[in-house]
């Protein structure tokens, strides 16, 4: 499988598609060999989907390929290759063939996109052409996930059981998505419900002597995952979906008796319910299928879906206070309630008229995010922090029916706006942390887009969004992206895009409000209400091509260039006796640029290559530096081989370049490789199982360097079984 879904449609077959039509190949297995030099163990191969008109086949297993349907692009459904942004996407496919449970492990399949951990908590955050996770937006269906931090979302408290595909775009994406899309933006597309169906998933998995237990084969991390879903009438009007997912994973210890720990312990659970109803009673791809074309509105759908999380996490290290080390334990328990509703039908106002149809969409958010954590020193209770954040949203949005000006220039226009209210509390040993008891921000935004059409090779997507906050007034984000479909004389198809869009972020509410109080340490850093939005221009450009039957080309450039960053200012303190007192300030401009490519090589019937490199520049114009945690270089390799009809090896390899980490002290972190392996084996026609050897060549940071950000995780080894009915 192919760690990006195909960049282009390829709707011949281009080699036999039966098993027995298949051959070993030696240069596919010489491949092998090279990235694989340790024998792997067995894995699973999840079987095909194909829903919501998204074809996601096997692309070891060569056959008629459909191209997959997009909406973050534009708004609106697309077919990948016609999408006038550059995308990525990951299909449901992919995230079962290499078991990615949650979203970060997703992520990790993109060769361009960046992880690191949160600062404090237990999990990962997102980092997209230098931007960081709190200038990603990060939604659902289109909805917003509520951050951990004020603004940035821990990845790994999003678990896959529900995920269809997984569509970003890099680069400023604020005229079609708003603040906090300076950098891009995630969007996690939900499976739709159809026919009675279920699933159930479980794993284990050792990091050998590094189980706190201190024993090797100790099952040191658990997983569980089911679901089932299916018509709740004969007539298939509504449809209800049913999941859970479970996580245990106890962390690592490099000495099981000792009171520090590597990596945090933390047991996740989350359950989700969906329910849809269909007027009509069709099924899901029946849209265009109605009959009765009388009626004023058509293809009505309605759904409701609520979800429940919960995390808990327990954190052990020793802090220094002179003259001696004193054990800290720090355990969290984290709650998120998430309730969404949503509604769409197509509006025909002339019945003699079905082209001049209306397409109208609405949705409602409400997400509450709880946040219990205390700290003991040597077994007392020293610390104990309550946060509370919520998010509640409604946006709509209306596509117009097409606008035909003449046969070469076609319009599709769509406008749409949200309304949103976000809330923070946080107190720590019952006083507030902030600098009121809560605080919160409301925003009302409106956006307009134009999709034009030029013939049968122009495109011209251009689109405006204005915002409305309470606190920063007024903002408008431009966005005009190009593409050029050229179809040269083989048939093979070569696409070009650019882009040119504005950038802006508004502070987030801790940034404004908190006060982080370390008057015993001497210092304190406190919010500054009087931040100003961030701000950007982004400059894409990029090349998609079949440069023959079997090879794929990907070519993206960037370059943005940020104003009013907002960082603590740590050359301007004031003191309080003898407390420094810092505050958050807009007090830098940067500029990132950089670029990837990505070949996908379909190297025989059983094989299929990708190779990927990104590159990453950043510059602090202020401080004449780099920008920290942001590796210049970024690469990978990937086999996908069948073995057999039953049997598929996908062997990864990744690299990153060293990181500055900290500016003063000019230190960096070190570059790092790593090997991951993987094995499916189709057992029947409903059961599969599935074996990985993760981090291959052990590859590890050095605790004792705390400049050192590489992997924390250490070699593991994995098993697990899904069935499918």
């Amino acid at each position: 499988m192919s760690i990006l879904a195909p960049q282009l449609p390829l709707t011949y077959p281009r080699l036999p598609t039966a098993p027995s039509q298949l051959r070993r190949s030696p240069l596919a297995i010489s491949i092998a060999l090279a990235l694989f030099a340790l024998a792997p163990v067995p894995a699973q191969a999840a079987p095909l989907l194909a829903e919501n008109n998204v074809a996601t086949t096997d692309d070891a297993m060569p056959s008629i390929r459909l191209d997959p349907i997009v909406v973050t692009a534009t708004r609106s459904e697309r077919a990948l290759s016609d999408a006038p942004v550059a995308m990525q996407v990951l299909s449901r496919q992919q995230l079962d063939d290499n078991q990615a449970h949650t979203l970060k492990e997703a992520l990790a399949l993109l060769p361009n996109v960046y992880l690191r951990e949160v600062h404090g908590k237990t999990g990962y955050e997102v980092s997209m052409q230098g931007f960081s996770g709190d200038q990603v937006l990060v939604l659902v269906d289109g909805l917003p996930i509520t951050a951990s931090t004020g603004s940035t979302v821990n990845l790994n408290q999003y678990m896959n059981m529900d995920i269809e595909q997984i569509e970003v775009v890099q680069g400023a994406a604020s005229a079609q998505f708003g603040s906090a899309a300076m950098g891009g933006v995630i969007n996690i597309i939900t499976k739709p419900i159809g026919a009675a169906t279920g699933h159930v998933i479980t794993e284990v998995a050792s990091n050998g002597q590094q189980n706190p237990s201190g024993k090797k084969l100790d099952a040191n991390k658990r997983y569980v995952e089911a679901s089932i879903e299916g018509a709740l009438d004969k007539d298939q009007r509504f449809h209800a979906r049913l999941s859970g997912s479970y996580l245990d994973n106890d962390g690592l210890s490099l000495d099981h008796k000792a009171w520090p720990r590597l990596k945090d312990a933390s047991e996740q659970s989350q359950v989700s319910a969906r329910l849809s109803f269909r007027p009509d009673g069709k099924g899901i791809s029946d849209d265009n299928n109605d009959s009765d074309d009388s009626r004023l509105i058509k293809n009505s759908q309605y759904w409701l879906e609520a979800s429940h999380y919960i995390e808990d996490d327990i954190s052990r290290f020793n802090y220094y206070v002179a003259p001696r080390y004193l054990a800290q334990q720090r355990d969290e328990q984290i709650t998120k309630q998430r309730f969404s509703v949503g509604a769409r039908a197509d509006i025909t106002p002339h019945k003699d008229d079905a082209s001049k149809t209306y397409r109208l969409s609405a949705q409602a958010l409400h997400e509450a995010y709880q946040s219990k954590s205390n700290t003991k020193t040597q077994q007392t209770l020293t610390s104990a922090r309550d946060t509370d954040i919520s998010t509640t949203l409604a946006q709509a949005q209306l596509d117009f029916p097409e606008l035909a000006l003449s046969d070469k220039h076609i319009h599709f226009i769509q406008v749409g706006g949200q309304v949103q209210q976000d809330k923070l509390s946080q107190t720590k040993n019952q006083v507030s942390e902030l600098i009121s008891d809560e605080v919160s921000r409301d925003v009302g935004e409106l956006y307009l887009q134009d999709d034009w059409l030029i013939g049968g090779n122009w495109e011209v997507l251009s689109g405006i969004r204005y915002q409305n906050d309470e606190d920063f007034g007024d903002h408008i984000a431009p966005k005009v992206s190009l593409k050029y479909n050229h179809l040269d004389a083989s048939g093979r198809d070569h696409i070009f895009r650019g882009s040119i869009g504005g950038g802006y972020r508004v502070p987030n509410l801790k940034e404004r409000y908190y006060v982080f109080d370390h008057s015993n340490l001497g210092y304190k850093v406190m919010g500054n209400p009087n931040l100003q939005p961030e701000t950007s221009t982004s400059y894409q450009i990029g090349y998609q091509g079949q440069l023959s039957d079997s090879i794929n080309l990907t070519v993206n450039g960037f370059y943005n260039e940020v104003d009013d960053l907002i960082q603590t200012d740590e050359d301007n303190a004031t003191f309080d006796g003898n407390i420094a007192i810092y505050q958050y300030m807009n007090v830098d401009s940067a500029k990132t640029y950089g670029g990837d490519i990505a070949i996908d090589w379909q190297v025989d019937e059983r094989a299929k290559l990708q190779a990927s490199y990104a590159y990453l520049k950043t510059h602090n114009n202020v401080t004449d530096t780099e920008l920290t945690y942001k590796p210049n270089h970024k690469a990978m390799l990937a086999l996908d081989y069948r073995i057999s009809d039953k049997l598929q090896l996908i062997p990864r390899l990744n690299y990153e370049s060293k990181q500055l980490i900290s500016t003063s002290e000019q230190a960096y972190s070190p570059a790092w490789w790593t090997l991951d392996s993987k094995l499916n084996y189709d057992a029947t026609a409903n059961l599969s199982v599935y074996a990985a050897i993760n981090n291959i060549f052990d590859v590890q940071r050095d605790v004792s360097d705390a400049s050192d950000y590489r992997p924390i995780d250490n070699r593991e080894w994995l098993l697990g079984a899904s069935y499918h009915w």
